[in-house]
């Protein structure tokens, strides 16, 4: 009789849980109109980010402040396909014949998995003198599906697909007449019919083992690709100064656009980043694992279409001009992220 040892194909279940934060893009520049953005941020998802949707009536100034929280739990679920099983070592039980030992090595591992960011609740500034928009509790489900190839037992190379819905947060839109002047109108706007999806790939090599075959900590570089897209539904205005052209005070409190597409966003993203990838197993089928990435090089395109502002528009204090509909406002800018 003989036994024998070795590691081949199976499957373990592993639990991630993290927190992310962004940085956003600086030097922002609106098409046809550049303005400078010193203290702004363009960041990446999940949370919508937005800029002005009004004129800035020639503020020179925009800034950005862009708060998260993130929730993210999830149950990653790893196939591991062996190319080449591991080395096994025969071991002769008297009186039963020998088995021969299989002179192989383990050369290439294939893994596979699913993860989820089952909830993000999070809340974006886009703000110059003139006028601020604030995206509140726009909640995000994501679905991510991820591969692995490992040579060696050192290199490896991965890449993730995730795709998400995002929606039931609320958009409110202040403006005022002049810097750090009086709040001239305010409305706001429902979260609807939005999505995002993203793509990242990662090489990396494991440069330090935790003792007993416990994990390792590696280095990895890599780019992301992230997408998203936002609809707002209605305009509710609920504040209007009397003297203001931006507003009718007899709408105050009416929905103007009931259930019609106020504004369509959308934001791209493409960063190169590099950072440290730890992994430690607790048991045999359950570890934990880290991801920490810093981002030298973020660039942003940002896309605004106002749907409802198609004709000029007369109110008792003058006249709200037109805007395009190919793109009402498109905004560009690169920095960094984390």
């Amino acid at each position: 009789m003989a036994m024998a040892r070795g590691r081949g194909a199976g499957c373990r279940a592993r639990f991630m849980a993290g927190v992310a934060l962004s940085l956003c893009p600086t030097d922002v520049h609106r098409r046809r109109n550049p303005r400078g953005l010193p203290k702004g941020y363009a960041g990446y998802g999940p949370a919508l980010c937005r800029y002005g949707g009004d004129p800035t009536r020639g503020s020179e100034t925009m800034s950005v402040r862009r708060c998260e929280m993130v929730w993210l739990a999830g149950i990653v679920f790893t196939t591991a396909v062996l190319m080449n099983p591991c080395k096994s070592v025969a071991q002769e039980v008297p009186p039963e014949p020998r088995t021969p030992e299989v002179p192989t090595n383990s050369n290439v591992e294939f893994t596979a998995g699913i993860s989820g960011w089952l909830m993000t609740q999070g809340e974006t500034k886009w703000s110059h003198d003139f006028s601020r928009l604030t995206y509140k509790d726009d909640s995000t489900n994501i679905v991510q599906l991820s591969g692995q190839a490992i040579a060696f037992k050192r290199w490896y190379a991965r890449g993730d697909f995730g795709y998400g819905t995002m929606g039931s947060g609320t958009l409110t839109d202040d403006d005022f007449s002049s810097p750090r002047g009086p709040l001239e109108s305010r409305t706001t706007s429902n979260i609807t019919g939005n999505n995002l999806w993203y793509v990242n790939g990662d090489v990396g090599a494991k440069l330090i083992y935790f003792p007993n075959h416990r994990g390792a900590i590696g280095f990895i570089t890599g780019v992301q690709y992230w997408r998203q897209q936002h609809e707002v539904t209605g305009v509710v205005q609920t504040a209007c100064n009397p003297v203001t052209p931006l507003c009718n005070p007899a709408n105050t409190g009416q929905d103007l656009a009931p259930g019609q597409t106020a504004i369509t966003n959308t934001a791209t993203w493409l960063s190169w980043r590099v950072g440290l990838d730890v992994e430690y197993r607790v048991t045999r089928n359950f570890s934990l694992e880290g991801k920490f990435a810093f981002k030298p090089i973020t660039s942003l395109n940002n896309e605004d279409i106002h749907h409802l502002r198609t004709t000029d528009v007369v109110t008792p204090g003058g006249i709200i001009p037109a805007l395009r509909q190919d793109v009402s406002f498109e905004m560009t800018g690169t920095g960094i992220g984390a």
